[in-house]
């Protein structure tokens, strides 16, 4: 049975980026990385204000994954 979007895992508001200009953004990540060097990352490989603003949401922690950044960048929307 197909998931409602609604309880998607990436729920996001239709003006928010969506999670694969995320993933993007981190291309080349060493994790574990902390958010000050996963906004220097996106910077450097041209992420545009949406995502960058996203990503400055964040809580200020240590990430071990995309799917880690992934999952607290909806929470931060």
């Amino acid at each position: 049975m197909a998931q409602h979007p609604a309880h998607s895992q990436y729920h996001r508001h239709p003006d928010e980026p969506p999670p694969q200009e995320i993933a993007r953004a981190l291309k080349g990540a060493d994790y574990p990385m902390g958010k000050q060097k996963i906004l220097a990352l996106a910077k450097s490989n041209g992420a545009d204000g949406e995502v960058m603003a996203v990503l400055n949401k964040m809580t200020d922690h240590t990430f071990d994954s995309t799917d880690a950044v992934l999952r607290e960048a909806m929470r931060a929307e």
